[in-house]
């Protein structure tokens, strides 16, 4: 039996088929039972194990009766019954009485020359003589039982396709089972059978034909196959062939477990020449139109079109166009269904042409579909797949060309799939040796791969790469060179380097030639700006213009003046930072996206102003917009600062559960692109709202947070390391340690005036030093701290830092006992709050103002000051209002205890154990011992029923 590519394996197992084996036995039985010719179709796709399976059912089903094999082969279809021929001369043994040879060359003379075309065709009679010769002929061989296999049918010459259709019209009157094995799809004339009974009906009664179609190995059965091979590759291989096993077994490498997964692109990988051997057989005889045709389909990806081919084949399209018809009709290649193109039947056939083919010519054909995809304007995912099969076949002349193409489809595709254009970019470098000619093309290529790496956050790769061609770029009056040095500021701002961000800035900013267009000036300032911000040490007067020369890019100026605003907020100058603001606004909102996504930065500057003027609205505007853009085009390099704006706006407005996720979201991106600094303050960020939200477990996760922000940020003078320290003051407090919160603050700030920190932001922080200095007993102190809070909002002029001068004043004058003077402080502070969007902290105002009235039995305000407290408590999601809420207004004392120890208190003083309180508020029974400790301390008892009385002697929110 002629081996095909099912048998290209030398693995002598056999798997599954089992119903189909089942069928061709109950054939089997029933010819001999019946003494009646039956015939059986075996029928499926190349490669499925048609033969293998036929060889299985002879050795299993009917070993004990006598067999003949015959088989077609494609350079044979000029013998005439070929097949039969082959059948009773190689592989049935002569009975006695019965000379096999003899009868054959009776039956099927060898041609002694070749018979014209007009003699070939004889008459029907004459024909019709012949097939009842041969019919009688294999009757006499199947007096006893016989299994007549005709292999590779669809391979057959016209006169065995002839007696074959004789046969199933006059059956041989004998026990014969003729089994026809071929490929459906191949077959000049199909068979004269209807479809395949379905394998659940294996059970029924043999008929006189049966057509059994081998299906695809299942998952399964392929391991048992390939025992050897591990289960990952396997997988691979599984999918790559659809279970066929002839395929399997042709794929690079074959069955062998040491193999990493079969790559049918890669360089070095080959089939094996016993699957190249069968699988030639099939195109080996095209004529050169077809085959030249068929070797462009190779090299062209899939599904590809006439039209292509014959440019890549280097034919006229209607030849092509009919070429392509025919090797359809040869099952190389099939249409695919809904469209006028085609493709390989199998990947692996595809592979085979393909290595079938001269190399030269490959480089040739490859080159040729490149230009012409080039040519249409082709999508730039396949410009650039056929210029990388070009750079890796063996041949230099097309470097020049394929970097251009893979650096052109890099910047179409930029924004969408950064990682695929980056992946270009580097393969485009490496093919670009570092020659004294290649010199400015490398030094172009690397600019625009240092500019993509940076936007998808591989900041460390970005700087190697600036680093090592600023140098190349002259200065020049175009200003390209100071964009270029401006991009490697941002770069070493971003890894947070602001020394050496600001210091390159500068050097390049004195060093611009006269004339230099103010587009690459307005990026220098903007670096110098943003370095000094971050760095803590503003730089005020930096221009919004170079040279009085207001042209250029509207939107670096427009990054200019947004960075000259947050400094003038920083530093207290307001009126100029609204000023600076409204110019940039206008500005970027006159601007279409498209324009916009490449500056992330001015959004987040511009944003932090708008929040920090307390322009709320305006600031979740533009950074919403920015974050909408860089999501767009996947630009981690600004997705964390814009999160990070982002977060401070929902926390400032009490939206707690949106600030830490969005502070999340940003650290999980700062990890991923190397930036410490940016981790810093997404920790620092979280900190402050989980502290903020009061949860049972909140307080000790805010100070763990803020700890390791304070650990990784790079200085407490700097942007990041103050923001750090003041967030784990602020989880110190609220988790019960004024004392360590008040020493935090005056660290960051530098002195009692807190001059180090953001003069727009110090109210807030001289509230939470009044706060700590009213939990540590000390209202003295509390009562200065308040008061320099209301001379620094005197100063800003915003209503939400009043609104903390005010809370904080109304504070200490509840702790004095004065209630009447504390209700309108607190009152003021709840409508200042109001009027600066900061919702939690009005919810605690309102708080505070509850507990003030009922200390003055003003039940009515008091309980519309609850309600209103509670509502906005809920829609912040903090526990912080509705403990403060139920905190008396006592001694010094009880202004000692914090919200939570106040909640533990009340709780241990109606008998709950420390476990029932533990699980009560979901904490430890330790965690609550280390709480009590702590209240014993600041209550001055000793024991639980000290507690209890104390408690008892203070609490009086149920009378």
């Amino acid at each position: 039996m002629t081996p095909g590519l099912g048998n290209a394996s030398k693995d002598p197992r056999f798997v599954g088929r089992r119903q189909q084996l089942a069928r061709i036995e109950r054939a089997q039985a029933a010819v001999l039972s019946h003494s009646r010719q039956m015939v059986c179709e075996v029928v499926g796709e190349p490669g499925i194990g048609k033969t293998r399976f036929v060889r299985e059912a002879l050795d299993r089903c009917v070993p004990t009766v006598p067999w003949a094999i015959g088989t077609c082969a494609p350079d044979e279809r000029g013998v005439p019954f070929h097949v039969f021929r082959h059948a009773f001369t190689e592989g049935y043994p002569p009975r006695p009485g019965l000379t096999a040879r003899s009868s054959a060359r009776e039956a099927w003379p060898e041609p002694a020359a070749p018979v014209p075309p007009a003699q070939e065709r004889a008459s029907d009679a004459r024909r019709f003589r012949t097939y009842q010769l041969a019919r009688r002929l294999i009757g006499v061989a199947a007096h006893d039982g016989l299994v007549l296999v005709l292999d590779d049918l669809h391979w057959a010459d016209a006169p065995s396709a002839g007696l074959i259709a004789h046969l199933l019209r006059y059956p041989v009157p004998a026990p014969l089972l003729l089994v026809l094995v071929y490929r459906p799809r191949q077959m000049a004339t199909p068979m004269p059978f209807g479809p395949p009974d379905p394998d659940g009906h294996v059970d029924a009664a043999p008929t006189a034909h049966d057509r059994i179609e081998l299906r695809p190995l299942d998952l399964a059965e392929v391991a048992l196959l390939h025992p050897d091979v591990a289960q990952p590759e396997l997988r691979v291989r599984y999918d790559l062939t659809g279970g066929n096993p002839g395929y399997l077994a042709a794929l690079p490498g074959g069955p062998d477990p040491a193999g990493t997964g079969p790559n049918l692109e890669a360089p070095g990988a080959r089939l094996s020449d016993t699957a190249m051997a069968v699988l030639r057989r099939e195109w080996v005889a095209l004529p050169p139109v077809e085959l030249a045709c068929l070797r462009a389909g190779a090299i062209v990806d899939t599904p590809f079109a006439t039209d292509l081919l014959a440019e890549v084949a280097q034919v006229p399209t209607p030849l092509a166009v009919e070429a392509g018809w025919r090797l359809a009709r040869l099952d190389l290649i099939r249409r695919v269904p809904g469209t006028g193109r085609f493709a390989f039947r199998h990947p692996v056939l595809r592979m085979a042409v393909a290595q079938d083919t001269d190399p030269a010519w490959r480089v040739d054909a490859c080159a040729r579909a490149l230009t012409a995809l080039v040519d249409r304007g082709a999508p730039p995912a396949d410009r650039a797949r056929y210029a990388e099969r070009l750079l890796a076949l063996p041949s230099g002349r097309w470097v020049e060309r394929c970097v251009d193409v893979l650096c052109r489809a890099a910047e179409e595709i930029r924004c969408e799939t950064p990682d695929l254009a980056i992946r270009w970019l580097r393969l485009a470098l490496r093919a670009l040796r570092p020659t004294a000619g290649s010199a400015q093309r490398r030094r172009e290529v690397s600019l625009v791969l240092a500019q993509i790496t940076g936007e998808a956050g591989n900041l460390a790769e970005s700087r190697a790469l600036l680093q090592e061609i600023v140098p190349l770029f002259p200065a020049d009056p175009q200003g390209r060179r100071a964009r270029v040095v401006a991009l490697w500021a941002r770069v070493e701002r971003l890894l947070g380097n602001y020394a050496e961000a600001a210091a390159i800035s500068r050097r390049e900013l004195a060093a611009l030639p006269a004339g230099t267009g103010p587009t690459g000036g307005y990026r220098l300032a903007a670096e110098i700006g943003a370095a000094g911000i971050l760095a803590g040490r503003p730089l005020p007067g930096l221009p919004d213009t170079l040279g009085g020369d207001s042209g250029g890019s509207g939107v670096d100026r427009a990054g200019l003046l947004a960075i000259r605003s947050l400094a003038a907020a920083h530093d207290g100058a307001l009126d100029e930072a609204r000023s600076l603001l409204d110019a940039g606004a206008r500005i970027v909102d006159s601007l279409p996206d498209r324009d916009m996504r490449g500056h992330p930065d001015c959004f987040t500057a511009l944003g932090l102003t708008e929040l920090y003027l307390e322009q709320q609205a305006d600031a979740a505007r533009h950074l919403d917009r920015g974050l909408t853009l860089v999501r767009a085009s996947h630009r981690d390099d600004g997705l964390c600062l814009l999160l990070l704006g982002r977060s401070q706006v929902a926390y400032h407005g009490g939206q707690l559960t949106t600030a830490i996720g969005l502070a999340t979201e940003a650290g999980i991106v700062a990890r991923r692109i190397g930036s410490r600094h940016l981790l810093s303050f997404a920790l620092a960020f979280e900190a402050e709202a989980t502290a903020w939200r009061g949860g049972p477990r909140d307080d000790d996760r805010a100070v763990a947070l803020a700890r390791t922000a304070v650990g990784i940020a790079p200085d407490i003078a700097t942007w990041c390391g103050r923001t750090a320290v003041l967030a784990l003051a602020t989880a110190a407090l609220l988790s019960g340690d004024p004392a360590t919160c008040a020493e935090l603050v005056h660290s960051a700030g530098g002195d009692n005036r807190l001059s180090r920190l953001q003069s727009t932001l110090r109210p807030m922080w001289y509230e939470l030093l009044c706060a700590a200095a009213l939990a540590g007993g000390d209202v003295d102190d509390a009562e200065r701290q308040a008061q320099r809070a209301m001379a620094e909002a005197d100063q800003i002029g915003l209503a939400g830092q009043r609104g903390f001068a005010e809370s904080a004043y109304g504070e200490v004058l509840l702790a004095r006992g004065e209630i009447a003077a504390a209700l309108l402080h607190l009152e003021t502070a709840g409508d200042l709050f109001r009027a600066g969007g900061m919702v939690l902290r009005r919810s605690l105002a309102l708080a505070s103002l509850a507990r003030a009235a009922e200390a003055a039995d003003q039940a009515g305000t008091a309980a519309r000051a609850r309600r209103r407290a509670l509502e906005l408590a809920a829609w912040c999601g903090t526990e912080r209002v509705g403990l403060r809420l139920a905190r008396p207004v006592g001694p010094r004392e009880v202004a000692a205890l914090t919200d939570r120890e106040w909640h533990i208190a009340r709780l241990a003083a109606t008998g709950a154990t420390s476990r029932l309180i533990g699980r009560q508020l979901n904490i430890s029974p330790r965690t609550v011992e280390a709480h009590l400790t702590r209240i014993y301390r600041k209550a001055g008892v000793a024991s639980r029923s000290a507690l209890v009385a104390w408690v008892a002697r203070l609490d009086d929110t149920d009378r």
